[in-house]
């Protein structure tokens, strides 16, 4: 049986995609390279989604919180609020994952691939329109 990775090796990988992400997307001027920055962003968060999906920590935290609410007698509406929520959760599993988490992952993706279909359409309508990529030179130019 295979051990589970650490959440952590995820976690980073994520920071340094949206790291790399905000880089192209703030300092590179070529539309192209300004369209490939989006799209590491939207892997970062892709990412980010899955991982916590298996490690699905903020429902335990949650639920003990909720647990502590009770035990005091403080929970009040919350029973009525979050109480079928929590009856459904389970508890953590190395070896669960939400399968719902990748279709909705799956899902972006395939929309993602879309938007970046038309992006690339409107970005080789500019050119032909501008003669340049380069987005400090389209903002000085008129229709």
């Amino acid at each position: 049986m295979a051990l589970p990775v650490s959440p952590g090796i995820y976690l980073i990988s994520a920071a340094l995609l949206y790291g790399v992400g905000l880089y192209c997307v703030s300092t590179k001027r070529n539309v192209i390279k300004l369209a490939i920055g989006i799209e590491i962003l939207v892997a970062a968060a892709h990412l980010n989604f899955i991982a916590f999906s298996a490690y699905r920590w903020f429902t335990q935290w949650a639920l003990n919180i909720f647990s502590v609410f009770n035990y005091l007698g403080i929970s009040g509406n919350l029973n009525i609020i979050f109480g079928s929520f929590f009856m459904t959760v389970n508890y953590y599993s190395p070896l669960y994952v939400d399968p719902l988490a990748h279709v909705i992952v799956i899902v972006s993706i395939v929309l993602g691939g879309c938007v970046v279909a038309v992006a690339l359409s409107f970005i080789v309508n500019l050119y032909k329109h501008y003669g340049t990529l380069d987005s400090q030179k389209m903002r000085k130019l008129k229709w």
